[in-house]
């Protein structure tokens, strides 16, 4: 077999004070900057394999985005774009680079000056300081998160703490070594928003960058966060909801620190390992669109200039009506780009969608000699996918899965997403 080799390369992504912060409301500005944001690049290459990961701290990337800068890495370093994983860590007091409706517009002069030009420079330095590497694994348990759909005494579901809601507590490290024995970099693993700063104005990592830089210091390797099913999955904050402020970042991100360190000790031998990529379209069912008619009712009670998920339910209904003028077709499925990364026994598989906790455990239980690793908001941002439990109580998850694109996924879309994920990755440990 022949090594591993990694190369991993940091550049700061932090913008202009005074910009739109992204996650809450159109119209929230920075006033100051807490920490840094960051780009971290980790380049693969194995033989002819090479793949790419770049844990981002921003909340979300827009779709054409992720792709416009996937063919520039391709073209720029030779990595296939669907190899490449620009993987947002999900902090929402960064700017805009989502453009999602009703939270605002992509700050196209931010990513433009600052945000494409150091993710290039990023992965061309990681792809200049390829090393061969051997890695090692260890993983536990950290209660940083807490399942956020907290049921009221109205029967709704509201942003909150659920305790006994479902979410994966597992956190698990990957540490790379290169010939000299010398740690050079760690990836965590781990699902929770990073909303711990709550609709603040400084900018900030939030919770996990703390926890980043407490094991890169430890370890003396570059640390770098890459989120996993954390759509039902808020932070767990002593004030018991699911946003705060600084304090609270730092509250929650000195538990996590801890947590991730004690995990980090317990990393064993490290050891040579294979490097597996692969990259398909999931066909995933779809529901017919919403009967004109119906559509026509909701949107005359319907308020013009909202903000949230207000703002994009009047937009699908608005593009519901503009579809039965246009001619629009009607399609059973649509297709989900996934790519799937194998590193020894860790298989990272990626969605463009914050995923449900319990999706990510489906996937782990049924793929028996490998440790699965779902990665949440990976190349784009399509919505929430949720379960179909969920469905029967509502939400603002919810809301979102069954009015960001025109034809709502089926009911029962995330046992075809379990089903052919697990496929995939079976199909990958082959190759």
């Amino acid at each position: 077999m022949t090594q591993l080799q990694l190369g991993v390369a940091r550049e700061v992504i932090t913008p202009t004070v005074g910009g739109c912060l992204y996650g809450y409301y159109p119209n929230l500005f920075s006033t100051a900057v807490n920490d840094d944001l960051t780009a971290t690049a980790f380049f693969f290459r194995q033989g002819e394999t090479a793949a790419l990961m770049v844990s981002l701290t921003v909340c979300e990337l827009q779709t054409a985005l992720a792709s416009r800068i996937c063919a520039q890495i391709e073209a720029q370093c030779g990595i296939p774009a669907a190899h490449c994983l620009l993987c947002a860590t999900h902090t929402h007091s960064a700017p805009n680079v989502a453009g999602t409706i009703g939270w605002g517009d992509v700050d196209t002069d931010y990513c433009e000056t600052v945000f494409v030009p150091a993710i290039l420079r990023a992965v061309e330095r990681a792809a200049g300081a390829l090393q061969p590497v051997q890695m090692a694994v260890a993983a536990g348990e950290s209660r940083v998160g807490i399942n956020r759909r907290e049921l009221t005494m109205d029967n709704a579901v509201a942003l909150g703490q659920n305790p006994w809601g479902c979410f994966n507590p597992k956190m698990t490290i990957l540490s790379f070594c290169n010939a000299e024995g010398r740690v050079i970099a760690n990836m965590i693993h781990y699902g929770a928003h990073g909303t711990a700063a709550g609709p603040n104005t400084e900018i900030t990592r939030d919770w996990s960058g703390i926890m980043t830089d407490a094991v890169e210091a430890a370890s003396g390797g570059i640390t770098a966060f890459f989120n996993g099913t954390m759509g039902d999955v808020g932070p767990r904050i002593s004030n018991g909801k699911t946003v705060g402020d600084l304090r609270y970042v730092r509250e929650l991100g000195d538990v996590a620190a801890r947590d991730a360190l004690a995990i980090w000790q317990t990393i064993g031998e490290y050891t040579d390992v294979p490097l597996h990529v692969s990259s398909k379209e999931l066909p995933i069912p779809q529901k017919a669109r919403m009967q004109k008619e119906k559509a026509a009712a909701r949107y005359a009670q319907c308020v013009k200039g909202g903000v949230g998920s207000a703002e994009l339910m009047r937009a699908h209904l608005e593009s519901v009506l503009r579809s039965y003028e246009n001619g629009y077709t009607e399609t059973a499925t649509f297709p989900l780009p996934q790519a799937v990364l194998m590193l020894g026994d860790i298989a990272f598989a990626s969605f463009p969608f914050e995923i449900f906790s319990e999706i990510g455990l489906r996937c782990d239980q049924a793929v028996t000699d490998k440790a699965v690793c779902i990665l949440s908001n990976v190349n784009g941002f399509e919505g929430y996918f949720v379960t179909e439990d969920a469905l029967c109580r509502g939400g603002y998850e919810v809301d979102l899965f069954l009015y960001t694109h025109l034809q709502p996924p089926a009911d029962n879309a995330d046992y075809h997403l379990v089903k052919q994920t697990v496929q995939h990755i079976n199909e990958t440990k082959g190759e």
